[in-house]
């Protein structure tokens, strides 16, 4: 079956680059898992695509959906600095970096099937059964996250229905590093033809048992733990967030 995910590719996109940059809150840490889960959707109020996520660890299940489009089903935003550079989405490439280091094939390569889920719905504000095209190759796959633990202000509607910011805060996950497993290479260390992972350790030396502080309102804010796995807001449009060779055989 033909990819829906087959127009997001990297033609034209800046190169990724390393950089330091379910119910549980994670620590800040590497956690390697099995794939249970690995299936599209798509934003309700816009054209924006995710791929959402659900691991199996030590340390219990983890999921979490990536925005791998924005609000104009593009997989770039454009540099501020130069308006000629098409740079990458994170959440596109995390899920591209997941693909090519569990298949060795990109996300826009990847097959999908139709596949029954319980998946949050908006709605009703509960998980409900529902048919989603899964990513198939990826599935029973062990891939190693680099995951970070995050202090972020809650959001509310305004007057005028908007969502904004507000001064109480809350924790969560995000994945901020894919690395291949067992080699805990990343995909920019495969490209070079690196022969032993040097970014793994600095990422854990940075990050490991560090909170980051993502909060724009600080003054009054109360931490509360949050999930790790429920949908955030899609990337807005703007916003500034032929067969290859084996990487990693």
């Amino acid at each position: 079956m033909a990819s829906i995910f087959g127009n997001l590719t990297t033609d034209g996109l800046e190169k990724a680059e390393d950089r330091l940059g379910g119910f549980k809150v994670f620590e800040s840490n590497a956690y390697t898992g099995t794939i249970k889960a690995a299936y599209g959707g798509r934003s309700a109020r816009s054209k924006a695509q995710s791929v959402t996520v659900i691991l199996d660890t030590d340390s219990g299940e983890y999921r979490e959906t990536f925005w791998v489009t924005n609000s104009e089903d593009k997989n770039y935003f454009l540099n501020k600095n130069d308006q000629t550079k098409k740079v990458p989405l994170p959440g596109f490439v995390c899920i591209d970096d997941l693909c090519l280091v569990t298949t060795d094939k990109p996300l826009a390569a990847q097959a999908t099937e139709e596949k029954v889920m319980k998946v949050w719905d908006p709605d009703t504000k509960k998980e409900v059964p529902k048919a989603v095209p899964m990513l198939v190759e990826l599935l029973g796959k062990q891939v190693t996250f680099g995951i970070v633990k995050e202090l972020v202000n809650k959001r509310a509607q305004d007057s005028a229905g908007k969502y904004v910011e507000i001064a109480d805060s809350i924790e969560q996950n995000s994945t901020d590093k894919v690395f291949h497993y067992p080699s805990n290479m990343t995909v920019v260390e495969a490209r070079q033809q690196m022969t032993a992972a040097v970014f793994f350790g600095a990422w854990l030396e940075k990050n490991r048992g560090n909170t980051r502080d993502r909060r724009s309102i600080k003054d009054g804010a109360n931490g509360q733990s949050g999930k790790s796995g429920k949908p955030g807001a899609p990337p807005k449009a703007g916003e500034t967030p032929p067969k290859t060779p084996s990487l990693f055989n």
